[in-house]
């Protein structure tokens, strides 16, 4: 049976650094907090520094209830990043782009641009496919701000993952010298990202329905 891509494409500007964005997106166990009326579940099945391979409890657009969903994230390089979804026995099968074009040091601009393969016949959900995949952008978009806004913030402060902030950490250094040190540096994103649940044995899942915060598996 011929096979056609349902096809749309995304744009966003953000006042973050490129790298921080796409920690953002390579921090899977935020997945079942931040955006828990997605996703259920989220395990790793293996990761290194350029691929994540996960298996999810998901509600994806377009199908009305939670399904199982293998994914396949690949960083082919610093400004571009590859998603492959995979579900319903490998019948649906979605590939996302993402790429990223820093407009000054601390602002970026995303570009997400998403095909999913359908028989012929379905050509005519080209144009349900492009509003509904535009509207998934800028929800998960959303919700994922706040978190950025953080992180943003703490590292401006000398956030170190694990180690915290170090004017905090030891009395003997001000934080205006902290804040001094630290906005010469540049955010960089080293991958894979350290863990604090058990995503990578069992999974990491939702134990609280309507908190964007907690419900993380500790």
């Amino acid at each position: 049976m011929k096979k056609i891509y349902l096809t749309s494409t995304s744009i966003a500007d953000a006042p973050f650094p490129k790298d921080l964005l796409l920690w953002n997106y390579w921090d899977h166990e935020h997945v079942v907090g931040t955006h828990f009326e997605h996703y259920k579940k989220v395990k790793i099945i293996r990761e290194d520094q350029k691929e994540c391979l996960s298996e999810r409890i998901a509600k994806l657009p377009l199908i009305p209830f939670y399904i199982n969903e293998r994914s396949l994230a690949v960083l082919e390089n610093p400004n571009k990043m590859v998603v492959y979804h995979y579900t319903l026995f490998d019948l649906v099968k979605h590939k996302q782009i993402f790429e990223f074009e820093e407009t000054s040091e601390n602002s970026c601009k995303v570009k997400r641009s998403d095909f999913m393969e359908v028989p012929f016949f379905l050509k005519f959900l080209q144009g349900l496919f492009d509003k509904i995949m535009k509207k998934w952008f800028l929800e998960v978009w959303k919700e994922d701000m706040p978190m950025r806004e953080r992180r943003f913030k703490v590292w401006k402060l000398g956030f170190k993952d694990f180690k915290g902030i170090n004017f905090i950490n030891n009395k003997d250094i001000s934080s205006k010298d902290c804040v001094i040190q630290k906005s010469s540096e540049k955010y960089k994103l080293n991958l894979p990202i350290s863990k604090v649940t058990n995503i990578k044995r069992e999974g990491s899942f939702r134990l609280f329905k309507k908190s964007k915060h907690i419900g993380y598996g500790l």
